[in-house]
């Protein structure tokens, strides 16, 4: 039975290669309205070259849509009539580049199928003998020389625009870089790294040329997009295939394969149908080769190899029990000449190891390597990385300590060694300093192209609400460079997997994150980011306004840090206080005005359930224009970046007050916001503190499209059209006011979908949401409970689970939903399952409140469920 809950992706990042400049522009084409579209002016009119008699253009061009044709460049004499262009045209499943002279005549063309275009960059250029009347043109490998191309005895001054220009509005969709110009005598770079805004500068910093409706690649290469989201009722694993271009994402019973050119998804039942694979925490590796996952684990007993081919869902098992450990976090390396998978490290019945097993794959047997050298000490949470030819590898950080027994105490490794597979010795390299806090590895790092640095994800693996972040770690040092926004994330030591994955074909990095939950379920998000990765100066190379970071910037991770455990402390103290029943609705926080409590009255939820309710199986797309109160907090602008960051805590708070509060009502009395927001401030500086404030706002807003701040009659009021998709309003819209349920199966699926997104505002820890949350989660509770009493009365067992998960998730401690699938499973006879999900409930319990769970697991019935 599938039990894939949750799927999706955003957009495609295009692929980027480090050339001379590592930077880029993207043209969106007649796939985007006129006003999306983009239009480069290379020289303002101070800067147009003068016309000596040659004149050459090269960049490299990389197509998005090759279903999209028109203009790439277009080339006008500024002192005459003459105008050349280079344009794409799409057919037949063949993409073709042709130049010519404006309303005039083709010079040339070059055909390339689609399947060679697809997310590559190609070298092309244009060298014009405006002298001799003649030109040289390369499009990829494809090259040609023109003679007579009509500028016979004529002056030519070039005026060069990539995009739109004047009356020419259909264009290619596309992304140029490295961009150089020359008339002969003077040659100008552009980097094209800027990220905002509307100049652009030369290698120089001189600004030279315009852009409207700029798409800055930059952004891409410090931005990591979110790809794929995905849950599952059961533990799940991931793999990576860089030849077919795919993801695997599997689970007990079965396999999804997502396309990453085309975004599509399938999902595979295992063959024979019902055949579980025995999944814990996901463990694989994957031998391209023959398009096999070996899924795996390291649990004592429970310790296998199996064989999957994603193709067909067929798997078998092909070794049990040969090895007795239980390794977690342990690292590993696939030796395709060895056709041997190497494990290092891990952890295990308070145990730290320093063993090298090695896995065969043509005898399917266990071995032991054995290196002279340097030796490593026992540690878990390490990071590996393999060279190309197989004959090394290196190994770096994690934690642990030099005798293996976790009862001496623990010591985090900031140290590299390299593995010699030839002569099987290892040599240390370096040992670093100790950085700001401490932090691990993920578990797969990347080696760069030239052999001189190692990519990876390290983040504090023991704050429960901690970050990603990835490093360039210098193989020669061990100096390192922070890249790329950090990416938030929740560990669970143990239950938390990180991954660092590279694409060659489209040249971008992944995060995988894998997160694992008590009662089974599990989550998978992907990200990727564009090769190759920058820093934030990088970014703020051109922000004259914005300084740079201090050493001390991570010290504002702390600040986060302690504020969600403020967050924490206030989840436990309602719950508490739910555990208590008080008999009255939570009355709005003392000092705010009644407008936060809208009109939504608690009422009995009427219920309209659908006589066949299936098991939900929810697909969300993460969309893009969109923003997102449900879970953390998130907006995602109309290209599909994340720009959360853009919302300082002050705006962030005055937004969502404003944003709530014009869904239930007609938004917020100014005068309201003057006594919320500037409490202490006089009237004649509130003021001018507001117009800051608002117009602040506003131009962050402008990154997305549908959604306005307006101010009448003494109200401000965000509006939102049908472009900004914003979850709160769609689920205060699905649910009358929070006053009934869907009686349409599609949306009943989509309130599931916002509900998995995790409880309101979770993140946000601010006194002027708590009366809106605890209103939605009572009417989420409300909601769910009676849910599942109708799912389990109609006998819809995976209804009822997934239903019960989702109210644990909301409610840790409902008696419902734990009285409920434990009676669910026991009528499945899953017995082990039903004493896990009790179990972990438990414990739960005895961590908030401080006391046993009074009812004992034999005695839980749907009959006797404590009110």
């Amino acid at each position: 039975m599938k039990k894939h809950l949750l799927c999706i992706l955003i957009c495609l990042a295009s692929g980027m290669v480090h050339k001379a400049y590592s930077q880029g522009l993207q043209f969106y084409g007649n796939e985007k309205r006129i006003a999306e579209r983009s239009s480069f002016q290379v020289f303002t009119k101070e800067y147009i070259p003068v016309a000596i008699g040659r004149f050459t253009i090269s960049f490299e061009y990389a197509i998005h849509n090759d279903k999209s044709p028109g203009y790439i460049l277009y080339l006008k004499n500024a002192d005459g009539e003459e105008a050349f262009n280079l344009t794409y045209v799409y057919e037949n499943s063949k993409g073709s580049f042709m130049f010519a002279q404006d309303g005039k005549q083709i010079y040339y063309t070059a055909e390339y199928d689609n399947s060679n275009l697809h997310g590559k960059w190609m070298p092309a250029s244009l060298d014009m003998d405006i002298a001799n009347n003649r030109a040289e043109i390369i499009i990829g490998n494809s090259k040609a020389v023109l003679n007579d191309i009509g500028l016979k005895g004529k002056r030519f001054t070039p005026q060069l625009f990539f995009g739109m220009c004047n009356h020419i509005l259909e264009t290619a969709s596309f992304s140029i870089r490295n961009l150089v110009v020359s008339n002969g005598e003077e040659t100008w770079n552009f980097p094209l790294n800027e990220s905002q805004g509307e100049e652009v500068h030369d290698s120089k910093g001189n600004l030279v040329g315009q852009i409207t409706n700029p798409v800055w690649l930059i952004n891409y290469s410090y931005y990591w997009k979110p790809l794929l989201q995905h849950s599952s009722l059961t533990p799940s694993g991931f793999a990576f295939a860089p030849l077919q271009q795919r993801f695997y994402i599997y689970n007990r019973d079965s396999v999804m394969n997502y396309n990453i050119y085309d975004h599509t998804l399938e999902h595979r039942s295992y063959a024979p149908k019902g055949k579980q694979l025995p999944i814990r925490l996901g463990m694989n590796f994957m031998d391209e080769s023959k398009g096999v996952i070996y899924p795996y684990e390291m649990n004592w007993k429970e310790t296998y190899v199996a064989e999957m081919h994603p193709e067909t869902g067929n798997w078998k098992t092909v070794n049990r029990d040969a090895v007795s450990l239980q390794l977690h976090h342990h690292c590993g390396l696939h030796i395709p000449q060895k056709q041997q998978f190497l494990f290092f490290g891990g952890y295990g019945n308070r145990q730290y190891y320093n063993t090298f097993l090695t896995y065969d794959l043509a005898q399917n047997s266990w071995d032991t390597l054995h290196f002279a050298g340097d030796v490593i000490s026992p540690r878990f949470f390490a990071g590996a990385a393999m060279t190309p030819d197989g004959k090394y590898a290196y190994i770096y950080g994690g934690k642990g300590n030099e005798v293996g027994d976790q009862n001496v105490g623990i010591q985090y490794y900031y140290d590299c060694y390299r593995l010699d597979f030839e002569n099987n010795r290892i040599k240390k390299l370096w040992e670093h300093e100790e950085p700001s806090f401490k932090q691990v590895p993920a578990r797969n790092m990347i080696l760069s192209e030239d052999g001189n640095y190692l990519y990876l994800l390290a983040y504090p693996e023991y704050k429960p609400q901690t970050f990603l972040q990835l490093y360039r770690l210098s193989l020669a040092d061990g100096s390192y460079e922070a890249l790329g926004d950090s990416i938030p994330m929740t560990s669970e030591e143990i239950a938390t997997n990180a991954n660092l994955y590279f694409n060659p074909v489209l040249d971008e990095f992944y995060c995988v994150i894998q997160e694992f939950e008590k009662y089974g379920q599990s989550a998978t998000r992907v990200y990727s980011l564009s090769n190759p990765p920058v820093s934030l100066a990088e970014v703020k190379y051109y922000d004259k306004r914005q300084e740079l970071p201090s050493p001390n910037t991570f010290l504002w991770f702390y600040v986060f840090a302690a504020a969600l455990l403020v967050v924490a402390s206030g989840g436990i103290f309602i719950m508490i206080r739910r555990r208590k029943r008080l008999s009255n609705m939570p009355q709005p926080v003392d000092g705010l005005p009644s407008v936060m409590c809208g009109e939504v009255k608690s009422e009995k939820v009427e219920s309209t359930v659908p006589e066949e309710f299936p098991l939900p199986d929810v697909t969300i797309i993460v969309k893009k224009n969109s923003v997102s109160l449900f879970g953390t907090f998130t907006v995602i602008d109309r290209n599909g970046r994340d720009i959360t960051y853009m919302f300082s805590p002050k705006i962030r708070h005055l937004f969502l007050y404003i944003l709530i509060n014009s869904i239930t009502r007609d938004g917020v009395l100014s005068a309201d916001l003057n006594s919320l927001f500037w409490p202490d401030k006089p009237d004649d500086k509130i003021k001018n503190l507001k117009n800051v404030t608002m117009n602040h706002l506003r131009k962050t807003l402008q990154e997305l499209d549908g959604i306005e701040l307006t101010h009448q009659k003494g109200y401000f009021k965000l509006l939102l059209g049908e472009e900004c998709y914003c979850d709160y309003q769609r689920f205060f819209v699905l649910t009358g006011g929070m006053k009934r349920i869907p009686s349409v199966e599609s949306e009943v699926k989509e309130l599931y979908g916002i509900f998995a997104q995790g409880k309101l505002l979770h993140t946000m820890d601010n006194s002027l949401f708590d009366y809106v949350k605890q209103q939605t989660e009572t009417f989420a509770i409300q909601l769910l409970s009676e849910q599942i009493h109708f799912l389990y009365k109609s006998g819809k067992d995976q209804a009822t689970i997934y239903t019960c998960n989702t109210l644990l998730s909301i409610d840790p401690l409902s008696d419902t939903a734990i009285a409920y699938i434990v009676c669910t499973y026991r009528r499945q006879n899953k017995l082990d399952k039903a004493l896990q999900c009790y179990t972990a409930f438990c414990k739960e319990y005895r961590q908030v409140m401080g006391e046993n769970y009074p009812v004992v697991l034999e005695e839980l019935d749907i009959e006797h469920i404590r009110l």
